[in-house]
């Protein structure tokens, strides 16, 4: 009877376990060429970091890459956030290249149109979600009557950030992108 039931068991797993799919892995559908430079082996970087504005909890910074051997050099926007608890202290900054950045501006300005615009009875949200995964979004707010305009910054494997800003404070973000987008 025990072997009978341990050959069971045994021919049980076996079957169970041969029916598990192997895990299918996708191909990234970004289509941005990222900063060469930093991906590269065996050479100096040199990183150097303006900070061109501030804008509620992110700092917008100019990063250039270099490479000290050839001085080829890549030129992107940063964003870093700083914050501090009771026992820790984080930084980080993901960076948004040009094209990226325009496409953002573009969309930003748009929102700010959109939020111009009559409601009626339906309920309207909108986001837009950078390849670093910053996302930057509205909603309006049928109780207040108002457009909340938000970031969400991803800290931590699994965590993120939100920050909320008005509709004027918006347009105050839109000039600073804009600004930012002529120093690249």
């Amino acid at each position: 009877m025990k072997k009978s039931l341990y050959l069971f068991s045994t021919l049980f797993c076996i079957f169970t376990n041969a029916q598990i799919t192997p895990p299918t892995f996708k191909t990234s559908s970004i289509t941005t060429s990222g900063l060469k430079l930093n991906s590269k082996k065996s050479i100096l970087l040199e990183k150097e970091i303006v900070n061109l504005s501030k804008f509620k909890d992110l700092n917008i910074q100019k990063i250039i890459m270099k490479d000290v051997a050839d001085s080829t050099t890549e030129t992107s926007i940063g964003i870093m956030m700083e914050y501090e608890t009771f026992d820790r202290i984080s930084k980080k900054t993901l960076t948004v290249e040009k094209n990226e950045l325009s496409t953002l501006i573009q969309s930003l300005e748009t929102l700010e149109q959109k939020e111009n615009e009559k409601i009626g009875e339906s309920s309207k949200k909108y986001k837009f979600t950078l390849t670093n995964n910053i996302e930057i979004g509205a909603v309006y707010k049928e109780n207040q009557k108002n457009w909340v305009n938000y970031f969400i910054f991803p800290t931590e494997y699994y965590s993120h950030s939100v920050s909320e800003f008005s509709k004027d404070e918006l347009k105050d973000f839109i000039k600073i992108l804009k600004k930012a987008e002529k120093e690249l």
